[in-house]
């Protein structure tokens, strides 16, 4: 059945609860990256920290983040959802309060961890929530229309981020991200009637309460997928300045994300109508593109070309990613796969730098991306191997009248 833009179904999408997450996620985002820009350079002028440790400090954002999905998956399923985003809310907002107070590095570090485990909290939140208020008929079209609000904070945050420190300070910054959150907060106490997630007590210390094993083969593809964005957001920026790229690499993000926000709808459509193949294979071959377009970039207009592909690949993985994930279990289940999907995606982030940056070390960022190029083409055979040989096509692309 095709669906015009005005069809009852896809009306059916942008119910309440779902643009009430969508809102919350765009605000939690959106401070995140202006954040996740900013923090290193601040740690270096306010506590006088070395590179090392200054990167450490938005690293641990990332620790925190996969300590509240892990839990939230169960939280979800005993509080209930609206529970769980106002708890999630609160604390964000109380971390971005208390930022600017904090007079030692030890408790800065261990502020970002708590608001790491927020955002966790929040994202995973906002994603089942989401997810049990979509149509069944267009789930993948409506987790496309969710992730554009991640995709515009991506474009806007880190410009954001920039242009307020460097034309107001950190002071002003801080009252941004506190605005935000508190906003961010505001939004999600006008959730209506919480999601129907199957409420039961269930035990701390099984771990089925929080991952869910079904979604833990097609994970193993997002913790691969994520690796090469990992180093992207970690190296870009020392990568052009090496170049002398550094205006070209100031509007990677904004390129990228706007090949996402511009294609999502279109491949949402396709993964409902054909099934996620379609989406999922294009989808790491641009990315794999991408990476390799970085590892030989050498004028402005190549990084930029990157970029399209970066936008195009990875950025319509990560809602394909998800609407898989959810279509993997049964919907009282939705909570533990979406944590489970979260827990590889943050992973894969948070542990390639680390991982490739000693490549870079011993070699250069040009190999490194090399590297990271082949290992995201590889986990096409992963892909075919844990998914896509049990999921063809559900129709064949011809048009028939």
């Amino acid at each position: 059945m095709r669906h015009s833009l005005l069809s009852p179904e896809i009306k059916g999408i942008f119910n309440r609860n779902f643009n009430v997450v969508t809102a919350v996620n765009f605000c939690v985002m959106l401070a995140y990256y202006q954040i996740l820009v900013t923090t290193t350079l601040f740690v270096q002028e306010r506590f006088d920290a070395p590179l090392s440790i200054a990167g450490t400090c938005s690293g641990i954002m990332v620790i925190g983040c996969l300590m509240g999905r892990f839990l939230t998956g169960n939280l979800l399923s005993t509080l209930g959802g609206r529970r769980v985003l106002t708890g999630g809310a609160v604390l964000y907002a109380l971390m971005a309060l208390l930022n600017p107070l904090v007079p030692t590095l030890t408790l800065f570090l261990a502020q970002r961890l708590v608001a790491g485990f927020a955002m966790g909290v929040i994202g995973t939140a906002t994603g089942t929530i989401m997810a049990y208020s979509l149509p069944v008929t267009v789930q993948g079209l409506g987790v496309s229309f969710f992730s554009l609000s991640t995709a515009l904070a991506l474009a806007l945050g880190p410009c954001l981020g920039i242009s307020v420190v460097h034309v107001l300070g950190y002071s002003a910054l801080n009252g941004d991200l506190i605005a935000l959150t508190l906003l961010s907060l505001a939004i999600a106490l006008t959730l209506a009637t919480p999601p129907h997630v199957k409420s039961v007590r269930r035990s701390l210390f099984k771990l089925k309460n929080y991952i869910d094993v079904r979604v833990l083969p097609f994970a193993s593809v997002t913790l691969i997928m994520t690796m090469g964005y990992g180093s992207i957001t970690a190296y870009l920026a020392t990568l052009a300045a090496e170049r002398s790229l550094e205006t070209a690499a100031s509007v990677f993000f904004l390129i990228s994300a706007l090949c996402t926000i511009t294609t999502r709808p279109l491949t949402g459509r396709l993964f409902d109508r054909y099934g996620e193949n379609l989406v999922i294979y294009p989808a790491i071959l641009c990315t794999a593109l991408a990476l390799t377009l970085l590892a030989v970039a050498k004028s402005s207009w190549l990084l930029l070309i990157a970029g399209v592909f970066q936008g195009l690949g990875f950025g319509n993985f990560q809602s394909a990613g998800q609407a898989i994930a959810l279509r993997l279990v049964k919907k009282y289940r939705f909570p533990q796969a979406t944590s489970t999907f979260f827990i590889f995606f943050d992973l894969g982030i948070g542990i390639s730098p680390y991982i490739f940056g000693e490549i870079a070390l011993k070699s250069d960022f040009g190999v490194m991306y090399l590297c990271l190029a082949a290992l995201t083409a590889l986990s096409l055979l992963l892909y075919y191997a844990v998914h896509g040989k049990n999921h063809p096509l559900r129709r064949s692309l011809r048009r028939h009248g």
